[in-house]
């Protein structure tokens, strides 16, 4: 048994390394704060109770029913790593980064993307009211504003 745990131990490791944090599951639900240690138990139980992938196929436990991981801890993170580059391309109503965003928030499709983005730069002094906004600022301020928008969220299923 001691093998077994230390053989799921250390293949849990290396895929914790390789895709950060746990993502979705049981162990994501029960085990919230982002150290290394705790994702890597996180990830554990979620593979010893095989939550994650049934989390995904049923669109529970964190998880998105399209199968894709999308909690807003991650976009949280991509918002603090690119706000910058977000902010300006908010502003203009398009770009890469607005475009990642977008898809992120359920939307998949060109037209889908170019109304998130127009909606954006519509709404971007509600989002973005000052200079110093965080980006946990931003994203609940982008959420609040997106929950507002039902023609958005018939375009961007998941927003």
């Amino acid at each position: 048994m001691k093998k077994l745990l230390l053989i799921a131990l250390f293949l849990g490791s290396a895929q914790a390394y390789a895709a950060g944090d746990a993502g979705c599951g049981l162990g994501s639900m029960i085990i919230q704060k982002n150290s290394k240690g705790l994702q890597l138990l996180a990830m554990t139980t979620n593979s010893f109770f095989f939550t994650q992938p049934l989390g995904i196929t049923s669109g529970t436990s964190n998880c998105s029913s399209r199968g894709l991981v999308m909690t807003d801890q991650e976009v949280q993170y991509f918002v603090e790593v690119n706000q910058e580059d977000l902010s300006r391309e908010m502003a203009q109503g398009h770009g890469e980064k607005l475009a990642t965003l977008a898809q992120m928030k359920g939307c998949q499709n060109s037209a889908a993307m170019k109304t998130f983005g127009s909606f954006t730069q519509a709404s971007y002094s509600k989002i973005i009211p000052s200079a110093e906004t965080t980006a946990t600022e931003l994203v609940q301020n982008l959420n609040r504003e997106l929950s507002q928008q039902s023609d958005l969220a018939q375009l961007c299923h998941g927003t």
